[in-house]
């Protein structure tokens, strides 16, 4: 059984209505696509979701006792994580207090329960906030005091503080042990805006914002409707990027299966997200993806909105490419460079977004700020980058050496999509 199979059959059983008959035909464990798979799993976000899944549907029996002593394994562990990150979280927030600072939290711990049952099952890696801008430079105060520290503070845009990093990653990290490192990014926007997409987005997620507790602590966070918003326009950003994480996607059905009905929620959605064609396309796709890769129906409000603008390209790749394209491995594939004219109509803005896909000039990897200058740390840090410079090389190659097949796959799929979408 491939991979690809399987990861399909991963996305059945957490589907909306759940098919967990293919899963019984997984590699061993042990094997090269056992651990190939399992490697997919963590970076998808998806292995403790499908425990719990498993557990709770008593479809345990559905795989080897192997996978499931290793799920359970990454569970406990994520677990202890999970409290060690909620304390720094409880740390970073009581300073934003002490400062002055009014700031909320976005994504991460604010999910629990709309978008995810439990946070002990989500795989989180930083800390997000959203502040005013005149409230920048006490929020850097603050997280200095803390132990972070940041290269460039940005009182216009995003701006990450690092804690020092005493180990240097590698690709055989644990992803569900203790974090060597902390990460803060604060933000002044509720979406960053790339040199090709301007997005409008609500300007007033401050006031909008409510109380929320997560743990016992009690945070500023988003208000629902806003956070609908962010995921959504989250979702897109990484997946113009080229690559997704599909627990994202999972999340954002989540929400919508249990407000499937809240007529007030995503009319509240509607109004704050806009009426821009932009914003509409961007929404088609994002939802379009979640019914194609787990089955869940899009609340008839959203549906009934987007349906006035006319999108047969959208509609075509993701009949044709979307669920290849989401669990395809990471760094991802660029199949999705086909639908650059849709979101980038200008042509000159366009060829500059390509060009930087097809050729990137520089990685966009780090590996942090290393707190000491010892030689032989700063050498295996070069070898670090180095090794992870050659790996995307090698994968940008190889997808680019199928992109001329893939494009007859395109044309053939537009060729046969409908005109009415």
């Amino acid at each position: 059984m491939s991979n690809a199979v399987c990861k399909r059959a991963v996305l059945a059983a957490l589907s909306f209505q759940p098919d967990f008959s293919a899963l019984a035909t997984f590699p061993p464990l042990e094997s090269k696509n056992g651990q190939l798979l399992l490697r997919w799993l963590d970076r998808s976000g998806l292995s403790l979701v499908l425990l719990r899944h498993l557990q709770t549907s008593d479809a345990a029996p559905s795989i080897s006792a192997e996978w499931l002593g290793a799920l359970a394994q990454r569970l406990a562990r994520n677990v202890l994580r999970t409290r060690d990150m909620l304390a720094e979280f409880k740390r970073v927030n009581d300073a934003f207090r002490a400062h002055a600072v009014t700031a909320v939290a976005l994504k991460g711990f604010t999910l629990a329960p709309d978008f995810c049952e439990d946070l002990t099952l989500r795989h989180q890696t930083d800390f997000d906030f959203l502040i005013h801008e005149d409230s920048v430079e006490r929020a850097a105060v603050a997280l200095q005091r803390c132990g972070y520290s940041t290269s460039r503070l940005n009182k216009t845009a995003e701006t990450c503080f690092l804690t020092p990093l005493r180990h240097i990653p590698s690709a055989d990290d644990d992803l569900y042990a203790l974090q060597h490192h902390r990460q803060v990014d604060l933000h002044t926007s509720l979406f960053e805006q790339s040199p090709w997409i301007q997005i409008e987005v609500p300007r007033d997620c401050l006031q909008q914002a409510h109380v929320q507790s997560v743990y016992g602590i009690d945070v500023l966070a988003l208000s629902l409707a806003d956070k609908f918003i962010l995921q959504v326009f989250h979702a897109f950003k990484h997946a113009f990027r080229s690559w997704i994480r599909p627990s994202w996607v999972l999340e954002i059905g989540r929400c919508m299966e249990l407000h499937q009905h809240d007529t007030a929620l995503w009319t509240r959605v509607i109004e704050r997200a806009g009426d821009t064609r932009l914003t509409k396309y961007i929404f088609v796709f994002v939802l379009e993806l979640v019914t194609r890769m787990f089955r869940t129906p899009i609340p008839v409000q959203l549906r009934c909105w987007t349906r006035g603008v006319p999108s047969p390209a959208i509609h075509a790749w993701l009949d044709a490419f979307a669920v290849d394209w989401a669990i395809s491995d990471w760094p991802g594939s660029l199949t999705n460079l086909y639908l650059a004219a849709e979101f980038i109509p200008d042509r000159k803005l366009r060829i500059q977004f390509l060009r930087s896909r097809l050729f990137p000039k520089k990685s966009h990897a780090s590996v942090g700020v290393v707190s000491t200058a010892g030689r032989n740390m700063f050498l295996r840090l070069q070898a670090v980058r180095l090794s992870y410079i050659a790996q995307r090389t090698a994968a940008h190659l190889k997808d680019l050496a199928r992109l001329p097949l893939q494009h007859l796959r395109w044309k053939r799929a537009l060729y046969a999509s409908p005109r009415d979408h």
